[in-house]
């Protein structure tokens, strides 16, 4: 190979080696972003409890026509999210009794006298009354299902299941509407059952009452309750993001969408950029 050959191979490498520098400082610039988001569901917890210690329970022996007992009972949100109602039924079991006497005629024997609940106003909570005036009402009515009649047509369930609301959405502080979580609040109920006293008798002045039938009879009965959720909120592009299952709850009836309500202090502010 001669001189000349042998520098122009050199040259050739020489512009090959500056070419491969020249090519690995065009690197593009990058650079990234995260939207952080965060998703958590509430929880929906009815708690029922006593009013300053007292029972509330029908747990009686030993009555006698003529009896009656009062129970007053608290309804508290123990959960995060607002409860929309508490519906009621009632069911009975293990009935125990004499010939000729059955489960519901032994319950129809208990009259309830009264049942009311806590009503909202912006001046105080007066009890509503859930029965109709002039109607009797009876736990074999409660157990039968037939009230439709008997109750007043705004403390029933609106899904047709017949049974009753005992937090109806009939009030004057729509804040409170339901059983909310801000502001606090417990809807009382109040209930009377009374074993009422029939003088008739079998056949005769001086026959046996046609009560008797009903001594020593036993039976077991049930109130339940479910308590529901509100509808569904929906959240456009321009809200924040917070609580927005709250503060909003009396007018989130599935008639109306109202704007939810940013409470306290989100885990991520806005659209927040981590990188």
């Amino acid at each position: 190979m001669t001189i000349k050959k042998k520098l122009g191979l050199g040259v050739a490498s020489a512009a090959l080696g500056l070419s491969l520098i020249g090519g690995g400082t065009f690197a593009a610039f990058n650079d990234t972003a995260t939207i952080n988001n965060h998703f958590a569901s509430g929880t929906l917890d009815l708690e029922v409890g006593s009013n300053a210690k007292k029972p509330i329970n029908f747990d009686l022996s030993n009555m006698k026509p003529g009896d009656s007992v009062q129970r007053i009972f608290n309804l508290n949100n123990a959960g995060t999210l607002a409860i929309k109602e508490v519906l009621l039924n009632t069911t009975a079991n293990a009935f125990e009794g004499n010939e000729g006497s059955t489960q519901e005629g032994f319950l129809s024997q208990f009259q309830i006298n009264f049942m009311k609940v806590d009503t909202e106003s912006n001046r105080f909570e007066p009890r509503g009354s859930i029965i109709k005036s002039g109607q009797k009402l009876t736990l074999a009515d409660l157990v039968n299902g037939k009230i439709s009649d008997k109750i007043d047509s705004k403390y029933l369930a609106k899904d047709g299941s017949g049974r009753i609301n005992l937090a109806p959405l009939v009030t004057e502080d729509s804040a409170r509407n339901g059983i909310p979580v801000e502001p606090k609040d417990t809807d009382a109920v109040f209930i009377e059952i009374e074993f009422v006293k029939n003088d008739e008798r079998v056949a005769g002045p001086y026959s046996d009452y046609k009560q008797n039938i009903y001594m020593n009879n036993k039976v077991d009965f049930f109130f339940n309750l479910e308590a529901t959720q509100w509808d569904g909120m929906h959240v456009d592009s321009h809200n924040k993001n917070g609580s927005i299952n709250n503060g909003v709850q009396g007018s989130a009836n599935g008639s109306s969408q109202p704007d939810p309500v940013t409470k306290g202090e989100p885990k991520y502010k806005g659209n927040e950029v981590k990188d």
